[in-house]
């Protein structure tokens, strides 16, 4: 399965059996209209519905599964804003995303200072440094500005390893779970970004 708008029919009729709105996370619609609308409230309630429907309905396939994987590392920023519940999107990744197959990694996360002061550390882990200091000094960089956070992960706590669009970014994108990791350093902070 490569997008929604070019599956099969025989893979229309499996995500049937989904929530619709699994369907918008597969098709790459923008979630920017759930985040500004004023109805957020109620949208944010049906997303929360559909993560807590995923974590009991499993991927049909393989294939769904690594696509939905794709997807993840697409959107997941959006997602976790619309969702704003991280325990409840890790218990939904344990279930939707390819297991990673390794050893425990040193790994590292570009991550927003207020944050991770608020102890709402995000899943998305790397083991580039380098990639790490991109989203700590760029996307990240907001407000009171950006770290970048250093861990050494044990098997248990990496959820998946990065998908084939991770790896075409050249982002090495591990999901992991953040309840499971004993001891995060504070490698380097950055200044707020303009952008």
């Amino acid at each position: 399965m490569t997008a929604l708008g070019g599956a099969t029919a025989r893979d229309k009729a499996a995500l049937a059996a989904y929530p619709t709105l699994l369907s918008h996370v597969l098709s790459s619609k923008e979630f920017g209209p759930f985040l500004r609308s004023p109805d957020r409230p109620k949208h944010q309630a049906e997303w929360r519905d559909l993560i807590r429907d995923l974590a009991r309905l499993p991927p049909s396939s393989k294939q769904l599964a690594e696509h939905f994987h794709t997807q993840w590392h697409v959107c997941h920023h959006y997602l976790r804003e619309l969702v704003d519940d991280d325990d409840l999107l890790i218990d939904m990744l344990w279930v939707w995303l390819p297991r990673y197959q390794g050893s425990d990694m040193v790994l590292y996360r570009g991550e927003n200072i207020d944050r991770f002061e608020a102890g709402r550390i995000g899943t998305a882990w790397t083991d580039k440094q380098e990639t790490a200091e991109m989203f700590a000094k760029g996307l990240n960089a907001v407000s009171k500005g950006g770290v970048v956070l250093r861990s050494d992960v044990p098997v248990s706590a990496i959820i998946a390893g990065p998908s084939k669009h991770s790896l075409y970014l050249g982002e090495s994108e591990f999901t992991i779970d953040i309840r499971k990791i004993d001891a995060i350093e504070q490698d380097r902070a950055y200044p707020p970004s303009l952008l």
